[in-house]
């Protein structure tokens, strides 16, 4: 009789992750975290550096165990793993500050919202980024219909040589977020600011997304 053994991750391995990370955890960013798998062993996870993301045990026990977080854990450890990348490589020893309980629950999903949260990545442009965000809010609709739905957006560099945002972002969060995507969501926290829709939220979302190039 044959088994599927699934062995802990290594303490080299779990030390390396930990560095990565500030041993901080990350949704919560506080710190004496352990290692955890995103996916469960039990699941098909495995034990290699990819299924790991350092964890409190508050976060662990609220966050850790949902199959439906799984992406969103993902995405929080690479992205607390650029910051902390990017403070080393500017030599700023500052650790990233911890979260407070409402800027969690802004990132996780709050009973009876379906929160929805992105972040664009460096490498994606204008187009990438809308139809990544249309499909969110249309798979939101089509996981829990009617439900309120709240976007969280970070947006990863994508800065021009003034500070402020280059045109992809620009675009993305003033003609794109406002005069489009708005109309499907109930609230939004993006970099721009915290915003709510004065109407009620459009259920009715598109089958499709068509983005036209710009005239002239």
């Amino acid at each position: 009789m044959w088994y599927n053994l699934c062995m802990a991750f290594t303490e080299k391995l779990k030390l390396r992750v930990k560095k990565k990370a500030a041993f901080r955890c990350v949704i919560c960013r506080g710190e004496f975290v352990e290692v955890h798998h995103i996916i469960r062993p039990g699941d098909g996870g495995s034990d290699d550096e990819d299924n790991a993301a350092p964890l409190c045990a508050s976060c662990h026990d609220n966050y850790g165990d949902n199959p439906s977080k799984r992406k969103q854990i993902r995405e929080m450890r690479d992205y607390l793993y650029e910051i902390v990348a990017g403070l080393e490589q500017k030599g700023i020893m500052t650790l990233p500050k911890p979260l407070t309980r409402e800027e969690i629950k802004r990132k996780m999903r709050i009973p009876n919202i379906s929160a929805i949260y992105h972040v664009v990545y460096s490498h994606e442009d204008f187009n990438t980024s809308a139809r990544i965000l249309f499909e969110l809010v249309k798979e939101a609709q089509l996981q829990s219909p009617g439900r309120k739905r709240v976007l969280y957006l970070d947006i990863d560099g994508h800065r021009n040589k003034k500070g402020g945002f280059d045109a992809d972002m620009f675009e993305l969060q003033n003609e794109f977020m406002f005069g489009f995507l708005m109309k499907y969501l109930s609230e939004v926290y993006i970099p721009f600011g915290n915003f709510k829709n004065s109407n009620s939220q459009d259920d009715n979302i598109p089958d499709g997304l068509e983005i036209l190039p710009a005239p002239g």
